[in-house]
């Protein structure tokens, strides 16, 4: 209210009471302070190793030339044989499954669609 005094804070106890509260350690100089330092220096270096290793690869891998397609070590394209007909043609994933009716009897035969080699020839005798 606007009719009460002033009032004043005082310190009524002596200094010697409050000697015993130690000032603040600097961070710097405490070990745990030193200790986090050195773990976030280490994962540092290690991020920047991956990364490094991360680009190196990448340049190798895109500098290498590339891979011709073959169609596999000791592999030739399929050929129907002379004076062969296809009567029927079913498709599964993959794979191509034809019925052929050729001279010397009918066969069944089973090519790979990605490279076209022959998986397998079944032949039914006359």
């Amino acid at each position: 209210p606007s009719c009460s005094s002033a009032t004043v804070a005082r310190n009524s106890f002596p200094e010697t009471l409050v000697s015993d509260i130690q000032a603040p350690l600097e961070p710097a100089k405490t070990t745990s302070h030193r200790l986090m330092l050195a773990v976030v220096i280490v994962l540092g270096a290690l991020i920047v190793i991956a990364l490094i290793l991360l680009v190196v690869g990448m340049m190798r891998k895109f500098s290498e030339p590339a891979a011709p397609q073959s169609a596999g070590i000791g592999r030739s394209a399929f050929a129907l044989p002379l004076g062969a007909k296809v009567i029927e043609m079913q498709s599964e994933s993959g794979r191509l499954i034809l019925h052929v009716r050729a001279a010397d009897g009918d066969e069944v035969d089973i090519v790979d669609t990605e490279d076209g080699h022959l998986i397998a020839r079944i032949k039914a005798s006359k």
